[in-house]
């Protein structure tokens, strides 16, 4: 089949990596000093009708679009993205974008929360992220953060027009993989680039945008606890400049700032974000005795307890950036003023919605952190908000097989490997601090399964995902992610750990060797804490004088 689609939806606006779970800005749009002009914008689109439907991500959405002839338009979104609220107040409600989506498209939303291996499949494009399908679900285009209406038309434009449809199966690209001895050479390699990025004059890594990288900065105080004073000091330099994005008012940690540096913060507070850094300040509190340090993982800890947690004690997902984005008829107030009030200010316009669903995976991140906080301080309510979470999730969302749910209200066929991974080195985590025997023994039933549904024998890596007998297209063809089967090993050295079982490291340097390509390492950018954290877990990282 000759490229000219391809080759014509490319030329219309390329495609770029994005780092993960972000909410991506238009290009030459920065919001700092223009939440008037966003709001009135958002205010007019209110008046206007979408012209077309969005549809479920389901066979019989699939079916259709194949028995019509329909491209597909699949939008991964967030609920607490700005971006995507603002794409559907403004391109989505365009009448000309709207008229060609209902005659010639199928569109599909999908909640990449909600399902986490669409998330991770796309992560690099978005979020939001819009990919787009032939009729038969096999990728045409993917496309990065926010497109206006002058920008998503000529692509539909060009897909509609052209003479050929896509629908080749798209080859595997080839990959190098190490040998296991190589490991600690990856691991050598990994951390020196990791410095590489190192920003000496704002903190943290990257200057694109500045991310609260958590598991960076855990990272470096690995090393300094084998002797490194100067990754000591970049982690110390890095909490301390990105306190900047600390709310000062409810606690948490806002998931980036924009810009070079900490002063153009997007206000959506994530759930990863806030463990890896609750763990972090706690980790650096612990490694230096240092109150203020203390004083910082206590607020994110105050948030989680306050805002992204149910009655019943399980933890939460996401609270939204902006006030408005998801109630018709409301005012839309943007973050950038909404954050800048007090408590009684913010809460007079209302509270930013509050993602409530109970998954498994964000449970787990919560409650690690939980008890890092309650190593590093003793904070004895620390331990008692992980437990209570973690007997909650295991009763909801464990099998007695072992088997995890993502959401317990809404039960699948489908289970994740992320929620496995990162539910089970939470209980593995809580048995570290207890000694409860309940919480190990979970954890082992969970690995096991893990290792019979998931497994990718051929490679050694894990897949995103059990079979999915529905699935169609590119959804059909399972993947192997990178940042899951680094919490997979994670896991399984966590269990090496309490049971000294080695071959539980076996499994996780298997793992390791499967994702540690050049290839697959380097896309992941100056991301790349926590594999080495899983590196230094699964025994080894080549630290000065270990044999």
């Amino acid at each position: 089949m000759r490229s000219r689609l391809l080759l014509a939806v490319v030329l219309v606006l390329g495609c770029s990596a994005a780092p993960q779970a972000r909410s991506v800005a238009p290009r030459g749009l920065v919001r700092e000093g223009t939440p008037d002009a966003v709001n009135l914008a958002l205010a007019r689109a209110k008046e206007k009708k979408q012209l077309f439907t969005w549809q479920s991500f389901s066979p019989e959405t699939f079916a259709r679009a194949r028995a019509e002839r329909k491209f597909i338009l699949l939008d991964g979104a967030a609920s607490w993205c700005h971006w995507c609220h603002v794409m559907d107040e403004t391109t989505y409600l365009d009448e000309r974008v709207g008229r060609l989506l209902h005659e010639k498209f199928v569109a599909i939303r999908v909640d990449i929360d909600e399902r986490p291996d669409i998330g991770e499949r796309y992560a690099d494009w978005g979020w939001p992220a819009t990919i787009l399908l032939s009729p038969d679900a096999e990728e045409i285009g993917k496309y990065r953060g926010y497109l206006p209406p002058d920008e998503l038309l000529p692509i539909l434009e060009a897909i509609t027009q052209a003479e050929e449809k896509a629908g080749e199966k798209a080859p595997d690209p080839a990959r190098i993989v190490p040998a296991p001895e190589a490991l600690p050479w990856i691991a050598a390699r990994v951390s020196i680039d990791m410095d590489r990025y190192f920003d000496r004059e704002q903190g943290s890594w990257g200057d694109f945008q500045k991310s609260p990288l958590g598991a960076n900065v855990l990272f470096e105080l690995r090393r300094a606890s084998h002797g490194d004073a100067l990754a000591l000091r970049r982690a110390l330099f890095t909490l301390e400049k990105q306190r900047a994005i600390l709310d000062p008012v409810w606690g948490g940690i806002y998931q980036y700032s924009a810009g070079s540096t900490w002063t153009e913060p997007h206000y959506e507070k994530l759930m990863p974000y806030q463990a890896a850094n609750l763990e972090a300040y706690a980790a650096a509190h612990k490694a230096t005795g240092r109150k203020d340090l203390l004083e910082d993982a206590r607020g994110i800890a105050r948030y989680l307890s306050t805002f992204l947690s149910n009655a019943a004690g399980a933890f939460l997902v996401s609270q939204d950036a902006d006030v408005g984005a998801h109630e018709e008829g409301k005012p839309f107030i943007d973050g950038e003023v909404y954050y800048r009030l007090d408590d009684a200010g913010r809460r007079k316009l209302g509270v930013p919605r509050i993602d409530d669903h109970v998954y498994a995976y964000e449970n787990g991140l919560a409650i690690a952190a939980m008890c890092g906080l309650f190593e590093a301080s003793g904070d004895k309510d620390a331990l008692s908000r992980a437990e209570r979470a973690a007997t909650l999730v295991m009763a909801s969302h464990v099998g007695t097989d072992g088997a995890v749910e993502h959401d317990a209200k809404n039960r699948s066929p489908v289970h994740y490997l992320a929620d496995a991974a990162g539910f089970g080195r939470a209980l593995v985590r809580l048995f570290e601090v207890t000694q409860n025997a309940t919480y190990r023994d979970a954890a082992l039933r969970i690995a096991e399964t893990m290792e019979k549904t998931l497994l990718d024998e051929a490679t050694g890596a894990y897949f995103a995902h059990t079979k999915d007998p529905s699935a169609v297209g590119v959804f059909a063809r399972r993947e192997r992610p990178f940042v899951s089967n680094t919490q997979a090993a994670r896991f399984l050295a966590a269990l090496g750990r309490i049971t000294g079982d080695q071959a539980f490291f076996t499994r996780a340097k298997r793992t390791l060797v499967a994702i540690g390509s050049p290839r697959g390492v380097a896309e992941q950018g100056r991301m790349v804490g926590e594999f080495l954290l899983a590196l230094d877990e699964a025994g080894v990282f080549p630290w000065p004088g270990a044999r």
